[in-house]
């Protein structure tokens, strides 16, 4: 697969990264430490974790090899938004730079070798099974989530 086979499905996951921030925006600054159960991560530890992996795949295929990445504590909604926001500009820039070169390289991680392209997807597929975290969260606190495909909502 080329990166121009991909160029159009990083579009569109542009426009879903848009539409998970509206949502975090809509969780309020003092419950966006919400943990149903002690058992879970915090609805902004879920978007931490969904934001620095984003990063970390990208990074992972630039290099060849998966280096684990912690993601930081953040204290409130605005440094979150900050956070993700900052994720989401690094990982873009990575991609542009990406070459169908490193992408169809095999990349080590987990004891084992993907293609570049497959780990890469991962970020992406990671981010809907956490999103759909999200949506639960906000409801479990009250809250209506947004309209996921309401992508006119999306700025920039």
């Amino acid at each position: 697969m080329s990166k121009l086979d991909l160029v159009g499905k990083y579009g569109y996951f542009k426009m879903v990264l848009g539409m998970t921030r509206i949502m975090v925006e809509q969780m309020p600054d003092e419950q966006v430490h919400f943990r149903p159960t002690e058992s879970v991560r915090t609805f902004s530890e879920i978007a931490t974790h969904m934001y620095t992996f984003l990063v970390e795949a990208a990074e992972t295929v630039q290099r060849g090899r998966h280096e684990s990445v912690a993601s930081p504590e953040l204290r409130d909604r605005g440094e979150l938004l900050r956070y993700m926001d900052e994720q989401v500009t690094r990982f873009f820039a990575i991609f542009d730079e990406m070459t169908d070169e490193q992408l169809a390289a095999n990349v080590e991680a987990y004891g084992t070798s993907f293609a570049g392209e497959q780990f890469l997807n991962f970020a992406y597929d990671e981010h809907w099974h956490h999103r759909g975290q999200l949506t639960v969260y906000l409801r479990m606190c009250g809250i209506e989530p947004v309209m996921i495909y309401d992508y006119g909502r999306v700025t920039g």
